[in-house]
């Protein structure tokens, strides 16, 4: 009889402790997330240079601070020493392969080329690129991933961001929802991995923050001017 009394307690105590546990769940940020660059391939050969860009993004793309359906983005952006000629590429990982012509970027004097695709789970691309008004060799670049196991995923860089801008986070956060949207751009500089975070409020006013990529600290912080 004293252990049912005792069992009965301990089930009334946790029953106590279930909505306690409910309400202290954290805004999970990532749902806010309208932007995220999770990945770089990088490589040259001779007077060419392929930098593509892994990532998700909403679609239209509005830094308006309401996060909206967002899709898979592989973009290729091709540096050549003749910027007078047309170009294509082609590449395959896993079970993707495609061959494209690229466009002229005369603002950033580069070719570039992007598709819908799903993030590969390789860490070297090889780019063949042809140039289509002359009969010469197609040029490969090898590419590489320039992430390393040591570099954060998005959730523990959120995080970490979050604690260190604390009242700038939670300034927008209630009811466990968030009003904002969340930019963040895996960025890379003589061979080290940084984070950009882009906190971009209702009124459209972004907070930017420059991260260390391993340990999610903020180097520089930039607030937009109105």
């Amino acid at each position: 009889m004293k252990k049912t009394i005792l069992t009965g307690c301990a089930l009334l105590c946790l029953a106590a402790l279930v909505p306690a546990a409910g309400c202290s769940k954290k805004t999970d940020l990532t749902e806010y997330v309208s932007e995220y660059r999770s990945d770089i391939f990088m490589g040259t050969e001779g007077d060419y240079s392929v930098f593509a860009a892994v990532s998700f993004r909403e679609y239209p793309y509005i830094a308006d601070g309401n996060a909206g359906e967002t899709q898979q983005l592989f973009e290729v952006t091709l540096s050549v020493p003749d910027n007078t000629k047309t170009y294509s590429v082609s590449f395959s990982y896993g079970d993707i392969s495609r061959q494209a012509e690229l466009s002229f970027d005369s603002v950033m004097m580069v070719h570039t080329w992007s598709e819908s695709l799903p993030a590969p789970s390789v860490s070297e691309i090889d780019f063949t690129v042809t140039c289509e008004e002359e009969e010469t060799e197609p040029v490969t670049i090898k590419t590489a991933s320039v992430k390393t196991e040591e570099v954060l995923p998005l959730g523990n860089l959120l995080e970490c961001v979050s604690e260190k801008e604390s009242a700038r986070f939670s300034a927008l956060t209630t009811d466990r929802s968030f009003a904002g949207e969340i930019y963040v751009r895996l960025l890379c500089e003589a061979d080290e991995c940084f984070y950009y975070v882009g906190l971009t409020d209702r009124n459209g006013k972004t907070f930017s923050m420059l991260c260390d990529a391993e340990s999610g600290e903020i180097i520089a912080t930039k607030e937009q001017q109105q």
